[in-house]
């Protein structure tokens, strides 16, 4: 009988290599969902890059949709170790010749009699000082060191801007106090008691916020619109001085649309004439004393509307102000006003500009203060030389006579006048050469002197005429030249130094640069993804996604169409081909460099509009002027506009593109119109004039038409639809990759299912082979015996 075989029994059964070929057959679909999976990442990849590529295309154009911020200066001086400048975009290109007669000082205190040692005692006591009209005190106690003392006023929450440190000279630490800022305001007293203080109950606010000094009356929470200004509002400014001797009358300040806050401060501090100085403090007005002790100081603001109905709410009352009272005395023994010198006045600088103002260099003149000398000599020091000893009784003569001994002062250089030292109350009177410009500062060593103490100089005001210089509290000075900021470093002699300012365009060409590569890079990529490669013979990622593939044709067409809101035969240049962009048949943007000079050249302003107008607008009508648009909402173009004027005020307004048939409705206020202001549900605008807005002129009644144009440069245009597409939410851009991330949301979820599937199945599957290599197994036994048996048969 034949032996029972079955193949494979005897060198066993692969069973995993039979699960593993079936696993194949089953993994067909997971493969493919895995497939479709990478396909989905890759453009998941490819809207990444894209939406980055926009980013940095829109940063380039971004930078270029302002044609204001576009104009740039450079700017060169003919010395800069005397003067040095930078200029903003408000600047004009011109030459400028700056004469600096005085830099700015920091005042200067030292305590004349010092102590032996920094730990020496200062005794009991509160001491007053001001700097700049602010007033703050400190107390001192029995354990209060001079060094101590320092730190007392050093870390003083209220200090108001002065340093103080110690000084070692003639076996004695000096407390010095030294102001932080420079110019004539900023001036140092101590005070033998204490200043009154006025601050206005509520600030003024714009948005809630606390208003600055450029803030504008108009624009104050405080001011109420209603009919609109008519041009006869103003506020008066009444009040006393720290005598109760009612304040100069000064003309009422005119309130109109360009009226700010720091008018209103000037007006008061011209009305108190030096008596009081008021400043801007977090949206409040604080009035200050210039005089220390009991005062009678007051200030009254009122706020008349004239013909119209606007409304101001100022402190009009005396409850509307918080007061200090002044006259709390402060005593430091040792530590009074008489104990200290001034080492260094506080000074303006002093400048001319182009020969303005007119009028020759003004004699500089200091005086010498101080108590009736009772007996004793006196040497005077002058830029490092100092006179012989001269007794207290000198002339004025005698004086100039010794001054003129130095070897740095020439016969008429000083003339010395006023008082001798040992009349009482009467100053001495040093005279400068009118071209001398900025001196030094004389001082006395009055040790031998009877009294010691109290001896001061200072620079008279009266020295300096305003007509013939520009005083600046700073030797920073950014209010001279429109749009330059002077750095003075030091003196010039007449004639001074020559700063020039320069049309910067290659800034422009670089800025333009930029936004050339980065379009180029976008565009190139787009056309990578979106089309067919001949060579590898493969379809871009992208190719087929409607969004991506018009994006190129979104950004060639403010290329090469007309710039909105320009008009041939007014305006030089209409598109950006004008300034010598130019695209191939590939869509690569180029600048012909040579173009864009020539350009430039022709009409500055007019590239700089086509570039970066930010919806600058003008009006066909006087009575119907352009007023503001919005950058963002306002679309630009050309708008006919009606309006009809009944009584002196808007009865009806009315705005449409001028392509379209069909006029809205606009809202007006007073006499401003503003376009309708509608918003879908997305929050775009529904309307194209969405906050023009346009002022009129109420004072004639009539039916007006104007044609207005709004114009947006081509870089904001771009920008413009780059902000569409990557909005947050409704952006094209976002919207496609949002659906590309929930199909691989999708597609992992399947594959995740799948996953678990094969996995139960492979293991069914090798649980059925196991079981069947176990029956084969039992059968190759079984086999086994059969064939022993037959044998033995």
């Amino acid at each position: 009988m034949p032996t029972l075989r079955l193949p494979g029994l005897q060198s066993g059964i692969d069973t995993g290599a039979l699960v593993e070929q079936l696993m194949l057959l089953e993994r067909r679909t997971l493969n493919r969902w895995e497939d479709r999976k990478s396909l989905w990442e890759e453009r998941q990849e490819a809207l990444s890059t894209l939406e980055s590529k926009l980013s940095n295309l829109r940063s380039s154009v971004r930078a270029l949709s302002d044609s204001d911020a576009l104009r740039a200066y450079a700017v060169s001086s003919s010395d800069t170790d005397y003067l040095t400048a930078e200029a903003t975009n408000d600047a004009f290109e011109g030459n400028h010749t700056v004469v600096i007669n005085q830099l700015a000082t920091s005042e200067r205190w030292v305590h004349t009699a010092g102590k032996e040692y920094a730990e020496d005692y200062v005794g009991v006591g509160t001491f007053i000082y001001s700097y700049n009209h602010k007033e703050t005190s400190i107390t001192t106690t029995a354990t209060t060191t001079l060094q101590d003392m320092v730190g007392l006023i050093n870390n003083d929450a209220n200090n108001p801007g002065v340093t103080a440190g110690l000084l070692y000279f003639n076996d004695a630490y000096h407390l010095v106090l030294s102001g932080n800022d420079a110019g004539s305001d900023y001036t140092i007293s101590v005070n033998a008691s204490s200043t009154k203080v006025l601050k206005s109950d509520s600030p003024f606010t714009q948005g809630s916020d606390n208003a600055t000094l450029s803030t504008k009356i108009t624009e104050l929470d405080q001011f109420t619109v209603n009919n609109g200004l008519q041009g006869d509002e103003q506020i008066q400014i009444t009040g006393t001085d720290h005598d109760g001797v009612a304040i100069d009358s000064v003309p009422p300040l005119p309130v109109n649309s360009n009226t700010k806050l720091e008018h209103l401060i000037g007006e008061i501090n011209d009305a108190f004439d030096g008596t009081a100085k008021a400043v801007l403090e977090n949206g409040k007005i604080v009035l200050t004393d210039d005089t220390y002790g009991t005062s009678q100081l007051s200030i009254l603001l009122t706020y008349d509307p004239g013909s119209g109905n606007t409304d101001l709410t100022l402190p009009d009352e005396a409850e509307d102000w918080d007061v200090t009272d002044g006259g709390t005395p402060g005593v430091l023994s040792g530590f009074a006003a008489s104990d200290f010198i001034l080492s260094q006045a506080a000074q303006d600088s002093k400048i001319k500009v182009d020969g303005y103002p007119l009028g020759p260099g003004v004699a500089e003149v200091q005086k010498l203060s101080g108590p009736k000398a009772e007996g004793g000599t006196f040497t005077l020091t002058y830029d490092g030389e100092t006179t012989v000893a001269m007794d207290r009784r000198a002339s004025t003569d005698t004086i100039q006579a010794a001054l003129e001994a130095l070897s740095n002062v020439e016969v008429g250089d000083i003339r010395v006048s006023g008082g001798k030292l040992d009349n009482a109350g009467e100053d001495t009177e040093f005279t400068f050469r009118h071209d001398a410009g900025d001196v030094s500062m004389i001082s006395i060593d009055a040790s031998l002197l009877n009294p010691t103490t109290g001896w001061t100089f200072s620079e008279d005001p009266k020295g300096d005429n305003t007509n013939c210089f520009i005083r600046r509290s700073s030797n920073t000075v950014d209010d001279v030249i429109y749009g330059v900021t002077l750095h003075l470093h030091d003196t010039t002699d007449a004639g001074g130094e020559e700063l020039t300012l320069t049309r910067d365009i290659q800034s422009v060409k670089d800025k333009l640069d930029s936004l050339v590569i980065a379009y180029n890079s976008a565009v190139n990529f787009i056309k990578e993804k979106t089309g067919y490669n001949e060579v590898n013979q493969t379809a871009g990622v992208l190719m087929g996604d409607y969004v991506v593939s018009t994006i190129r044709y979104k950004f060639r067409e403010p290329l090469i169409e007309q710039t909105a809101g320009f008009i041939q035969d007014i305006d030089a240049f209409l598109t950006p081909l004008h300034l010598g962009f130019d695209l191939d048949k590939d869509g690569v943007l180029s600048l012909d460099a040579n173009k864009f000079d020539e350009a430039i050249a022709e009409d500055y302003m007019g590239v700089l509009a086509v570039i970066g107008a930010d919806k600058t607008g003008s009006s066909t009508s006087d009575t119907i002027e352009f007023y503001g648009a919005h950058s963002d909402y306002t679309t630009a173009g050309e708008y006919s506009v009606q309006v009809t004027v009944s009584g002196g005020a808007i009865t009806s307004a009315q705005i449409r593109l001028s392509d379209e048939s069909t006029y809205r409705d606009a809202t007006y206020s007073g006499n401003i119109v503003t376009g309708n202001s509608t918003f879908d549900s997305n929050g775009d605008p529904v309307y194209a004039e969405n906050s023009l807005q346009l002022a009129v002129d109420l004072s004639t009644d009539d039916e007006y038409t104007a044609t207005v144009r709004v114009k947006q440069g081509f870089t904001g245009k771009i920008e413009d639809q780059i902000d569409r597409m990557l909005k947050v939410t409704t952006g094209s851009l976002v919207i496609g990759r949002e659906h590309v991330e929930d199909q691989i949301e999708e597609l992992e979820e399947k594959i995740e299912l799948e996953e678990y599937r094969l996995t139960q199945r492979e293991t069914r599957l090798i649980r059925k082979f196991a079981h069947l290599e176990k029956v084969l197994a039992l059968l190759q036994n079984q086999m086994a015996a059969a064939g022993i048996l037959n044998m033995n048969m």
